[in-house]
């Protein structure tokens, strides 16, 4: 896979005020409190802070649960956290073949999709370690709402088509994109 680089300092800061839509997007859909991620904090990272391990090449981002080396008191077992690695160079190489959207968009529609997950894992008990056809399903469930959360949004009914006809071809392939997202 052509590689595209990684995300430049303006980069980051659009994906922050993207991930800080997301948030709000997220939060209003599921009737979440104003404190639910400060109450419950997640991590995004990019490749280039990532273990190789953690590196995608079909992927937008996914999500992974963060282990906690520090040690909770006897009985008690610690919540878990949840992180977002993007992807930048397969986003980039995305947004370098596409004339129509940006980053901002693309930002936008990753994120959500990505915190939806972690709401699903936290609140309503999906499975972060289902099977693949259980993670086909729960993959399907995810773009619906956040097809929905977006619906409206400046500029996302395109990448919503656009992302409707890959995971067509996708699915035609007989392929599971391998991430607990699936943006």
């Amino acid at each position: 896979m052509m590689q595209a680089g990684f995300f430049t300092g303006t980069d980051l800061r659009t994906i922050t005020k993207a991930a800080l839509l997301a948030e709000r997007l997220t939060q209003r859909h599921f009737d979440l409190s104003e404190d639910e991620w400060k109450r419950n904090p997640y991590g995004v990272f990019t490749r280039r802070e990532v273990d190789e391990s953690l590196h995608e090449a079909e992927a937008f981002a996914h999500v992974v649960v963060l282990k906690n080396m520090t040690h909770s008191p006897a009985g008690r077992k610690g919540r878990e956290k949840y992180g977002i690695v993007l992807q930048d160079p397969n986003i980039l190489l995305a947004l370098l073949r596409s004339s129509f959207h940006d980053l901002w968009t693309l930002g936008l529609f990753i994120l959500t999709h990505e915190l939806v997950h972690i709401i699903r894992f936290r609140k309503y008990g999906a499975d972060f370690f289902a099977c693949v056809q259980e993670r086909d399903k729960e993959e399907n469930l995810v773009h619906d709402i956040t097809r929905e959360i977006l619906s409206g949004v400046t500029n996302t009914d395109y990448l919503l088509k656009l992302y409707d006809s890959q995971l067509t071809l996708l699915r035609e392939k007989s392929t599971y994109i391998g991430l607990h997202g699936g943006a």
